[in-house]
């Protein structure tokens, strides 16, 4: 039994959608984690190791999507950039669309789960035909 769900498991991760999710999930507990250190072990102003802790998440998340869920050796550069951009039209896209679905009346955390769900399929889309073209995920 033990066997068969390693198996079972080893499959899964093969393919680049649950390493995708996978990643999606290390990257915020690195987020939270980071966090916690900069303000809560080393005193860091609050805004600022906000900033930080997203910056350590974003080197992580790439770093690992890049190599793991996409297996990309591409230009390492033009993918960071490609990457940054999604970065900052997500941020956009959230700040908008949880606005819109709160003023259209559902609860803000409600909206904040739906965007998020809707933007990592978009993400992963973007992802592997837009920023990590080269690899076999």
């Amino acid at each position: 039994m033990k066997a068969a769900a390693s198996a079972t498991l080893a499959g899964l991760t093969r393919r680049s959608e649950v390493r995708f999710l996978i990643v999606g999930g290390l990257s915020a507990i690195t987020d939270t984690s980071a966090l916690y250190l900069f303000h809560g072990v080393l005193g860091v102003w609050l805004p600022f190791a906000t900033v930080l802790a997203f910056a350590v998440a974003f080197v992580v998340n790439f770093g690992l999507n890049r190599a793991w869920s996409f297996g990309s050796t591409g230009d390492v550069g033009g993918q960071a950039w490609r990457y940054l951009l999604l970065v900052i039209v997500n941020l956009a896209l959230t700040v908008a669309l949880v606005q819109g679905l709160t003023w259209a009346g559902l609860p803000y955390l409600v909206a904040k789960v739906l965007t998020t769900g809707g933007l990592a399929v978009l993400n992963l889309f973007v992802s592997r035909k837009w920023i990590f073209t080269d690899g076999q995920g």
